[in-house]
C-alpha cells in the first residue's frame, strides 16, 4: 500500500468500524493492533433506531421493549436491540485495509490522519470512574425485561453504593440479567454485584446458573480528545457516553461521519462533540456524588422528562445545545437537594464560594 490516508490504532468495535467504512469508501487505511483477529465476547446493546443502515439485519440477535423502574415504573416506548457480536464483527470485514499485527510506532503513519481507538490506558481503579456488572442467563419469560431497575437488592444496606438490575433479551430464548454499578470510583466489585444479583433473583424465585458475564471498564480516559492530525474514538474520544457507559451506537455512527470528514480534510471529531462530552462528564460527576437513594430519585426525575430530553441525553451524537437543554430540564424538575448535587458537578471548583 502507498502512504495511507488514515491510520487506525486499535481494532476493537470502534476502530474496526472506522477502518471498515473508510476502506469501503476508497480511502487508504492502515490499522495497527497486536491481536487483530481476536473475537469479541462482550454483550453489545443499543436502541434499535440507532442501528446504521449499512449494517445487515442479522447483526441483531434480539429486540425487546424494556421499562425502567426508579421510584415508579416508566415506559420508554422504544425498542432496544442486543447485537450478535460475531455477526457484527463479520459484517465489518477489513478487506483493503493494511492490517499490521503490532503496536503502532511513532513512524508508522507518516502524514496520515490518526484515529486512536486503543481503549483505556491502565489506571488505578480508585481514581478512574468505572462501570462494573455481573450477569447470568435465564430462560426467556423467567424474568421481565427491564432496562434499569433501581429498587435495592435484598440485604443491601441503605448506605451501600448503588446498583441496578438490567434484564434484556439476548436471544430468542434467553434473557441476560445483570446487576450493574453504573459508575463508581471505586466501583462496586463484580463479586459483590454477583452476590446482590443472586439475592435479587432468589427473592423473585428465578433460578440462576453460572456467571455468564463479568463487566469492568473505565468510563473516562485522561487527556485531550482531539488534536492536529488526530482524534480519539471510544473511551479515548467522545463516543463512549461517560454517564451511561454505552459506546457501540456512538462508535458506529462516528465511523460514517469520519469517512465524510476525512474525505474533505476535516477532523472527524468536532469541537461541539468535545463540548457535549464535557457536559456528559459533568453528569457523571453528579452521579458519583449521589447516594443510592439520591440516584433513585434522580432517575425518577430524569425518566419523567419529555421524551425529547431523555433521548437527546442518551443519544451518543447529540450536540451541546441538546445536552444542555436536557440537563437544564432535569435540574428544573429535581428537588432542591438534587439540584445542589447537579450544580456542584457543573461548577468549576475554583468558582465555588469557600465557606
Amino acid at each position: 500500500m502507498s502512504a495511507p490516508d488514515v491510520v487506525v490504532v486499535g481494532l476493537g468495535p470502534a476502530g474496526r468500524a472506522v477502518a471498515h467504512r473508510a476502506a469501503a469508501a476508497g480511502l487508504r487505511v492502515r490499522a495497527f493492533d497486536p491481536a487483530p483477529d481476536t473475537r469479541w465476547r462482550r454483550t453489545f446493546g443499543l436502541w434499535a433506531d440507532e442501528l446504521p443502515s449499512w449494517l445487515p439485519a442479522d447483526v441483531v440477535a434480539a429486540v425487546s421493549t424494556p421499562q425502567v423502574i426508579a421510584r415508579t415504573r416508566h415506559d420508554l416506548r422504544r425498542d432496544y436491540a442486543v447485537l450478535d457480536v460475531d455477526a457484527l464483527q463479520d459484517a465489518m470485514p477489513l478487506d483493503g485495509v493494511d492490517v499490521r499485527a503490532e503496536r503502532a510506532g511513532r513512524d508508522g503513519h507518516g502524514a496520515a490522519f490518526v484515529i486512536d481507538a486503543r481503549g483505556p490506558a491502565p489506571s488505578d481503579p480508585v481514581d478512574v470512574p468505572r462501570q462494573t456488572a455481573a450477569g447470568v442467563l435465564v430462560p426467556a419469560g423467567a424474568h421481565e425485561e427491564l432496562w434499569m431497575d433501581w429498587r435495592p437488592a435484598p440485604g443491601v444496606a441503605a448506605d451501600a453504593a448503588a446498583s441496578f438490575l438490567y434484564a434484556v433479551r439476548v436471544t430468542g430464548d434467553a434473557v441476560l440479567v445483570e446487576e450493574t454499578c453504573l459508575a463508581g470510583a471505586p466501583a462496586v466489585t463484580v463479586d459483590e454485584l454477583e452476590v446482590r444479583l443472586r439475592a435479587r433473583l432468589a427473592a423473585r424465585g428465578v433460578a440462576a446458573g453460572a456467571l455468564h458475564e463479568r463487566v469492568d471498564f473505565a468510563l473516562l480516559a485522561p487527556g485531550p480528545r482531539r488534536g492536529r492530525g488526530w482524534c480519539g474514538v471510544g473511551v479515548r474520544g467522545t463516543t463512549l457516553h461517560p454517564a451511561t457507559g454505552y459506546s457501540v451506537a456512538g462508535s458506529l455512527a462516528f465511523a460514517e461521519d469520519a469517512v465524510s470528514a476525512l474525505s474533505t480534510g476535516r477532523n472527524p471529531m468536532s469541537t461541539d462533540a468535545v463540548a457535549a462530552h464535557r457536559l456528559r462528564a459533568a453528569a457523571l460527576r453528579a452521579l458519583l456524588g449521589m447516594s443510592a437513594a439520591e440516584q433513585r430519585a434522580f432517575f425518577e426525575v430524569f425518566f419523567g422528562l419529555p421524551d425529547r430530553h431523555v433521548r437527546a441525553f442518551l443519544a451518543p451524537g447529540s450536540g451541546t445545545t441538546a445536552n444542555a437543554a436536557a440537563m437544564a430540564a432535569a435540574f428544573g424538575a429535581a428537588p432542591w437537594g438534587l439540584r445542589r448535587r447537579l450544580a456542584r458537578a457543573v461548577t468549576p471548583p475554583a468558582s465555588r464560594r469557600r465557606r
